[in-house]
């Protein structure tokens, strides 16, 4: 078995056209006469390059196709072996390391780049067709196969267009979900409202409650307290290859509460909202009353007075120094 793949190596290095495929793609898969394999290796290939190509979210739900020239080298004439390494894309250099002491140093042959062959170039303008497919995400590669520059004795890399996401105004996009924020009013909130939109596509949708929905100001689980959410189904994004199949559409609530009532309002809404307040009985004379007034939650912990104790802290952590005795 040995000796028939031997056989089946020297066959390809002796036939001239085989040899030609050796010297440009390395070891490719070789059927004999005998039916012996010779391992299979992929040809060396070229480097990439890529494009970064910025995309607005309508033109990633409806889909679309754009035309971009792209300048790449391709070759032109015959491939020629490197004469000043004779294709091995290296040289030997004999340098003097000290007296009557010298070394051999390879190094890449500047005559080819490393190559070992020689061809001569020229620039060709390419317009390459891209079809944005409808439910790409952002970083989604865009690939053109072997349209990078050419390259002696190598396959030609591909040409990458990386999607990128714009920023919308309205919509944030999860996968093949959407998400909305909606500011609504208490009275909203409580007697419910109807919101229309511009959808991706250009449809008008309005977004409605159903009759004595509440709107809640927020939720609380495992998390800790979050935005009010709904959905409405089938709304979002279309599927990367299932296009027919959507995402949802979500849409966080935010209620800005009125900051004062007239007295006329409190007494209608305590006659028509549930759980009103039960006021505690006291004497007004025996209790301290107060009213509250607005605060920030960043000023929690840094009340009272600056005690004798914080001030020792402070030196510590290089704050104002306390008068020293010194004698004299």
């Amino acid at each position: 078995h040995k000796f028939k793949e031997i056989n089946a190596a020297y066959e390809i290095l002796s036939d001239p056209e085989k040899r030609e495929k050796y010297d440009r793609y390395g070891l490719e898969g070789v059927n004999d006469e005998m039916g012996v394999v010779v391992d299979v290796r992929a040809p060396r290939k070229g480097p990439s390059v890529n494009h970064p190509l910025r995309v607005s979210l309508e033109d990633l739900y409806n889909g679309k196709t754009v035309k971009l020239a792209v300048n790449r080298k391709v070759i032109v004439g015959e491939t020629k072996t490197c004469t000043k390494c004779r294709g091995q894309g290296a040289v030997m250099e004999v340098r003097q390391i000290g007296p009557g002491m010298i070394t051999q140093v390879q190094r890449h042959c500047d005559a080819c780049g490393g190559q070992g062959t020689i061809a001569e170039t020229k620039s060709e303008r390419k317009v390459l067709e891209v079809h944005i497919d409808k439910g790409m995400k952002h970083n989604e590669k865009i690939t053109f196969r072997n349209m990078a520059d050419e390259i002696p004795n190598m396959e030609a890399g591909d040409v990458n267009f990386i999607v990128q996401e714009k920023d919308h105004d309205l919509f944030k996009r999860k996968n093949a979900d959407l998400l909305v924020t909606k500011d609504i009013s208490l009275n909203q909130a409580l007697c419910g409202f109807s919101w229309k939109i511009k959808h991706l596509d250009g449809r008008d949708i309005v977004i409605k409650t159903r009759p004595g929905e509440i709107i809640q100001a927020e939720i609380k689980d495992e998390n800790g307290r979050m935005p009010f959410i709904k959905m409405v189904k089938d709304e979002g994004m279309p599927s990367l290859g299932n296009p027919f199949i959507k995402g949802n559409l979500y849409i966080a609530f935010h209620i800005n509460f009125p900051e004062t009532l007239s007295e006329e309002a409190v007494s209608t809404l305590r006659g028509v909202l549930p759980d009103p307040d039960e006021p505690a009985m006291y004497d007004s004379e025996e209790v301290e009353e107060h009213h509250m007034e607005l605060a920030d939650l960043k000023h929690f912990g840094k009340g009272g007075a600056v005690t004798a104790g914080s001030e020792y802290d402070s030196d510590d952590e290089g704050g104002p120094q306390g008068v020293q005795c010194q004698q004299s």
